[in-house]
């Protein structure tokens, strides 16, 4: 765990927190829907061993080479090298939403593989995105994306998610998004956070007819 928080506090505030063993990188504020930490509900906080801030204001958005420098600082001070069962991988996450900038996304992670061949990549996302995107992330050989999979009621969705801009902003767009990345071979885990009126049994269903390999239910924090 050392090393993910040593990597972690040596970067520029926002680019870099830990949760357990694993090193999060954090793209942007900016957003096209609620914020993956809004949706946990009003009371949730991250823990502050986690050294999760947003960017500051003003702040400029990493770029693809410092990122990696980030990921190579966390590997250099451990024993693993992107390899093995004992690699939790790095994940693209933040406040904002990190496909918003899915070309530095990719790069960050050709970059890094130069050197580490296996080095484990996963992301966060809202699954507001065209297929092109999945099949971006499939190209780029990603390991996982966990996508935010709110409810299975169409209805319940716009309150849930508060999507923004004039495409790729509703429920379809989610569905499509995690049946394109199983399509195209990508591991997808779909996520649901418990809010209240919410039915994670109907939302977990759903996610394996749209070809999710898991799902997971998050807490929520009224």
């Amino acid at each position: 765990a050392q090393m993910a928080s040593a990597a972690a506090s040596a970067a520029r505030p926002g680019v870099a927190y830990t949760l357990g063993r694993t090193l999060y990188l954090s793209l942007t504020n900016r957003s096209n829907a609620a914020g993956i930490l809004k949706t946990r509900g009003p009371g949730f906080v991250m823990p502050s061993t986690s050294l999760f801030v947003p960017f500051p204001k003003g702040a400029a958005e990493p770029t693809a080479v410092e990122l990696a420098a980030v990921v190579d600082a966390c590997y250099q001070h451990g024993d693993i090298v992107g390899m093995g069962e004992n690699d939790p991988g790095v994940v693209f996450a933040g406040a904002g939403e990190p496909l918003l900038r899915l070309d530095v996304l990719v790069d960050t992670m050709d970059l890094v593989r130069e050197s580490r061949h296996g080095a484990l990549f996963r992301v966060h996302s809202n699954g507001l995105h065209p297929t092109t995107t999945a099949r971006a992330l499939a190209d780029a050989k990603v390991d996982r994306v966990t996508v935010a999979l709110a409810t299975a009621d169409p209805r319940q969705f716009h309150a849930l998610v508060k999507p923004s801009g004039n495409e790729h902003n509703d429920f379809s767009t989610v569905c499509g998004f995690i049946a394109s990345l199983a399509e195209f071979g990508v591991d997808v885990e779909a996520v649901t956070v418990a809010a209240p009126n919410v039915d994670v049994a109907a939302a977990r269903k759903l996610s394996e007819a749209l070809g999710a390999s898991s799902h997971r239910t998050r807490e929520y924090f009224p």
